[in-house]
């Protein structure tokens, strides 16, 4: 059976991952989910949870080279 809660989590979080989509989009349209109660609060939480531990995008971390001066 088709659930949509975990459609959503699973299509925000990977189009994070993928930089379909920027932080703060995820978390709006997280919070747009949860307010027409597609989503509910849990979901809500671990995707922001999920955004803030993964910020910035793990991959630049590990590329950016500290500041020259």
């Amino acid at each position: 059976m088709f659930n949509m809660e975990e459609f959503i989590e699973e299509n925000l979080t990977e189009g994070y991952l993928n930089r379909a989509f920027f932080e703060n989009q995820v978390k709006i349209f997280a919070l747009n989910y949860l307010n027409r109660g597609q989503i509910e609060q849990e979901c809500f939480d671990r995707i922001t949870k999920f955004v803030e531990e993964n910020e910035p995008y793990p991959e630049e971390e590990e590329d950016e080279e500290p500041p020259k001066e």
